[in-house]
Order: C-alpha cells, then sequence, then structure tokens
C-alpha cells in the first residue's frame, strides 16, 4: 500500500488548491466566512475572478459623508469617517471568485478589496490544475 501525498499549489484566504483537490469558501463575504468546500478536481469545470463593486452605492456614502463633515462639529466629523471609509471600500470593489463544479453550481467567496492578488492567485493554481496538459 502506497501513501501518496498531495502537494500544495496555492494557499490563499480564499482556499487551497492541491495537484488531487481543492478546498475553499463557499458564501464566503467581508463578515462571514462561509462554508468549506472541499472537491476533488475533477469535479470542478472552471473558475473565474470577478470584481464586484457598486458605483452609485460607494458615490451615495461619499455625498452623505462630505454633508456631514460641512454640518457636523468636530465629534460629528469624526463619525462621517465611517461612511467615508465604507464608500471607499464599495468603489474600490471586492474580489469574487466563483468556481462552477461539474453539478452546475456556482459558488462564489468574496472577500475585502485588498485581497485580489490572493483571488487571482487562488484562480490562476486552480485553472493550471484543470487545463495541464
Amino acid at each position: 500500500m502506497t501513501n501518496v501525498s498531495e502537494k500544495v499549489i496555492a494557499s490563499t484566504a480564499f482556499g487551497t488548491v492541491t495537484d488531487k483537490r481543492v478546498t475553499y469558501f463557499r458564501n464566503k463575504s467581508w463578515f462571514s466566512g462561509g462554508s468549506q468546500q472541499d472537491l476533488p478536481l475533477r469535479h470542478v469545470t472552471s473558475v473565474r475572478v470577478d470584481t464586484s463593486r457598486s458605483i452609485f452605492g460607494g458615490l451615495f456614502l461619499l455625498v452623505i459623508a462630505l454633508v456631514i463633515f460641512g454640518v457636523a462639529s468636530d465629534a460629528g466629523k469624526i463619525i462621517a469617517l465611517l461612511p467615508l471609509a465604507l464608500g471607499i471600500l464599495i468603489l474600490w470593489g471586492s474580489p469574487k471568485v466563483v468556481v462552477n463544479t461539474a453539478g452546475g453550481d456556482l459558488n462564489a467567496a468574496t472577500s475585502w478589496p485588498w485581497t485580489k492578488d490572493e483571488a487571482e492567485s487562488f484562480a490562476s493554481a486552480l485553472r493550471g490544475q484543470l487545463f495541464k496538459d
């Protein structure tokens, strides 16, 4: 009996890709960890990285922050930092990794805007395992 270990290709905030399987977080978002999926590579048909952003929502929050800055006292200006920061994050956009399985399930994981490189790294590693010659 041989014990064949798996070789880890990539491990990011979105999941782990090995030479035999992919483990990723389904329905992950900014404030929820989602649920962990563990699939053999043969069950995965494709993967893509999207950027999810809301132009109108972000601009709305920025306008609210500017109005609060204009009319509020010093303490109110500190409170205005919350919609300002949230508006900037929403405009920046969040990377979303979508894994498509053989059963037609589309499982998405969204994370913070600064994790785009990790999303690209995860998707690239998974594509490399799916479509290797």
